[in-house]
């Protein structure tokens, strides 16, 4: 069977993966989207972790035939299955997950597979379940899978740039891709292959300065986790509920309620009827943002009339090893690279306070915010 995607062309799935795709714990997926609200701010952003895992899979399968080879033929069902925790939304409910059932996305899948009819599936194909999720347990340790150059982070750059209509998640997959090596149980990019790496690295930077925090999307995204975090503390839904919700059903659920201050901000939402931002600047230091929230109810707002959220840059710690053309170690793409040690530095020190509210209330909470981090 062939599944036509619009990033990899023809993917090929076998049986197996057939009837894992077919259930409901996988089709789920198809109605949660993979960049939750940034569709209000890039139209064609409303693909879905359905195509990822896909995507993933098939990234994950070309990779170890550069790599592992025939030792790796179970990581390409880590990469199909790496997201069927996520709950609506993806990482926006993530929150509520950790806070509420103290799992994350990756624990709640292993749950849910080891739950579902997924685990006869695997363990009828004759693949070794158990090896399968002790891969799965450690998806973001596997480098062919949750690397610095790993299947996830390729096919989510191409596919989002691709969905969003940016240029600059545009990666050279072919050149990478031929430029990976297993040394010493780990994948390393080749000598010749630091420019792709460099490339991926610059791409990822670029999508979340430009796409991933865009200022629009994350007040977006403030405002529907306070209207869920109500909703949750009211007894409109409860976490385990959530987690296992669409995105559809979460709107819907929330939209109804007859909590003013849920329905409310999602009926905001859904209009695009945005807050805006009154305070959004690069700062030097950590802001107790609890206390800056703590400030501004003190003025009379109430905590759905604001948003407060302080932006960080992960992946100032991502490195991979650097080999020659007979896999020797030479050193690590992070020495070896000027550019690669910089950006690090970049990612590291990078962080925004973005503090939104109703535009009549805009002077007011940017003149607290102001005093708040003097």
């Amino acid at each position: 069977m062939e599944i036509r995607d619009p990033i990899h062309g023809n993917i090929e799935i076998n049986e197996t993966v057939e009837k894992i795709i077919d259930t409901p714990e996988m089709q789920r997926l198809r109605y949660i989207k993979q960049l939750d609200m940034t569709y209000l701010v890039f139209p064609g952003a409303m693909h879905s972790r359905f195509e990822h895992s896909l995507g993933t899979m098939q990234v994950t399968k070309e990779l170890v035939a550069k790599t592992y080879k025939e030792k790796g033929a179970e990581f390409s069902y880590v990469g199909l299955l790496h997201d069927i925790g996520h709950g609506p939304f993806s990482h926006l409910s993530e929150y509520f997950m950790k806070k509420y059932l103290g799992k994350n996305h990756e624990q709640i899948g292993e749950d849910r597979i080891r739950k579902s009819e997924i685990k006869d599936i695997i363990s009828d194909s004759g693949l070794s379940f158990s090896r399968i999720m002790s891969y799965f347990k450690e998806a973001y340790d596997i480098d062919i899978v949750g690397g610095t150059l790993g299947s996830d982070r390729i096919d989510y750059l191409m596919r989002d740039s691709h969905y969003t209509g940016v240029a600059f998640g545009i990666i050279d997959y072919d050149r990478l891709k031929n430029r990976l090596m297993l040394s010493k149980g780990k994948v390393a990019v080749v000598h010749s292959g630091i420019s792709a790496a460099e490339s991926m690295l610059i791409a990822r930077y670029f999508m979340y300065t430009n796409v991933y925090t865009h200022h629009a999307k994350m007040i977006a995204n403030r405002m529907l986790q306070n209207a869920i975090g109500i909703a949750i503390e009211r007894n409109v839904i409860d976490a385990e509920e959530l987690s296992s919700m669409y995105d559809d059903q979460l709107i819907s659920r929330l939209l109804n309620s007859k909590v003013k201050p849920v329905s409310g901000t999602v009926d905001r939402i859904m209009k695009r009827q945005l807050f805006k931002r009154a305070y959004y600047q690069t700062m030097k230091n950590e802001v107790n943002t609890k206390g800056l929230e703590d400030a501004i109810m003190k003025s009379g707002l109430e905590k759905t009339d604001f948003v407060v959220h302080q932006l960080s840059l992960g992946g100032a710690k991502d490195d991979i090893d650097v080999v020659d053309s007979e896999g020797v170690l030479m050193g690590k793409l992070s020495e070896m690279s000027p550019l690669v040690k910089t950006l690090g530095s970049v990612l590291a020190d990078t962080k925004t306070l973005l503090v939104a509210c109703d535009k009549k209330n805009v002077e007011k909470v940017g003149s607290i915010v102001k005093r708040f981090v003097k």
